[in-house]
Formats: C-alpha cells, sequence, structure tokens
C-alpha cells in the first residue's frame, strides 16, 4: 500500500470519526435522547467537516507523500490530535461555557432539565425530602449519592440517612443504614441545606 492510499484513507476518517467521537463526549457531559445511527450520521458528518475547516491549513501542509515519508510519527501524531483528542475538547470547551452565566443570557443551555442542572454541579447537600404521603426522610447526599438524568425518570439516592429531632434538625445517622432510593412520584419537596453537623 503506497503513502497516497494511506493518504486517502486518513482524509476520508478525518471527515466522519470526529464527529462520531464529539457526539459521543457529548453525552458522557450533557444527557440526550438516545437517537437511531442514521439521524447521528448526519450530524457526525457535519461536525467532522467543521472539525476538517477549522484545521484544514495544518491538514494541506501534512499531506504530502514527503511528510509522511519523512516524519510519520509526527503526521500520525498530529492525525490523531485531529481526529481524536480535538473532538473531545470540542465537547468539554462547549460544557464549561455553557455553565457560564452570560451563556444563559444569549443561548439556550444544553441542560434539559433543572433537575439535571441542579445535581450536575454535584456539592454535598444535607437534605430533607418531603413525601406526598406527609412523610419525610433526611439525609446526607454527597459524593457516593446519585440522582437520575434526563431523560431517565428522575430518581435520588441518598447515601446516608439520618433521623430528625422534634425541632425538625438533623440529629444524627441511623445505624447501619446503606441509604435510600426514591422516585419523584413519591415527592412533594425537596429542602436542601449547606451546614456542618456539629
Amino acid at each position: 500500500m503506497d503513502f497516497l492510499t494511506i493518504d486517502k484513507l486518513l482524509l476520508i476518517t478525518v471527515f466522519f470519526v470526529p464527529g462520531f467521537i464529539y457526539l459521543k463526549s457529548y453525552r458522557l457531559f450533557i444527557a440526550e435522547v438516545r437517537t437511531d445511527f442514521s439521524k447521528d450520521l448526519y450530524e457526525a458528518i457535519g461536525v467532522s467537516f467543521i472539525n476538517a475547516i477549522i484545521f484544514s491549513y495544518p491538514i494541506y501542509k501534512i499531506n504530502t507523500a514527503d511528510f509522511i515519508r519523512n516524519y510519520s510519527f509526527w503526521y500520525f501524531l498530529c492525525m490523531f490530535l485531529i481526529i481524536i483528542v480535538f473532538p473531545f475538547l470540542w465537547v468539554v470547551f462547549y460544557y464549561k461555557i455553557s455553565k457560564c452565566k452570560w451563556f444563559s443570557k444569549y443561548l439556550i443551555t444544553p441542560t434539559k432539565s433543572t433537575w439535571d442542572s441542579f445535581f450536575m454541579m454535584r456539592y454535598d447537600y444535607w437534605v430533607i425530602i418531603s413525601l406526598k404521603n406527609g412523610g419525610k426522610i433526611a439525609g446526607k447526599y454527597g459524593k457516593s449519592s446519585i440522582s437520575s438524568t434526563y431523560p431517565m425518570k428522575e430518581e435520588i439516592y441518598i447515601e446516608d440517612l439520618w433521623t430528625l429531632d422534634e425541632e425538625g434538625d438533623f440529629s444524627e445517622s441511623i445505624p447501619n443504614n446503606c441509604g435510600v432510593l426514591i422516585t419523584a412520584d413519591e415527592i412533594s419537596l425537596i429542602n436542601f441545606y449547606k451546614f456542618k453537623i456539629e
């Protein structure tokens, strides 16, 4: 296989693979409804073309037989960065700026629900959940706690259950508890608190 054939193969890859890398990476940061392959294909090709346009000059400069023959390591490293690494970095960059306050003033936030926006901050909270049946569940929402994301039904797992005293303040952790899973259908209200229990 000569260099021109490899050259053409990699150029074709430039216009297909980056888009799929972008879409898969995007769904690691921002929850989305799963779509069929045919819909993803057009979006992936579009993203790949944008990526190729951005890096059109370096792609043009390195895609010569002389460069590949003399600097094969740097050639494949550059192609790896363009095809794999940068599409992922675009997602990270977009995700970071979408969290800025000014972003929501001019553009629609990519996060699909308030539930997702809140729990994606990943802070530790003390929570009191008021149930529709009148009961209350109190506990710690920490690093081992989990909340569902769009498009799944809202659910929350609290890792550590606590009792409440007569005044409604946190008293102590329930011995040997392993947390609790609660669905949104059972929840009337969730109160979050950021403070230390002495």
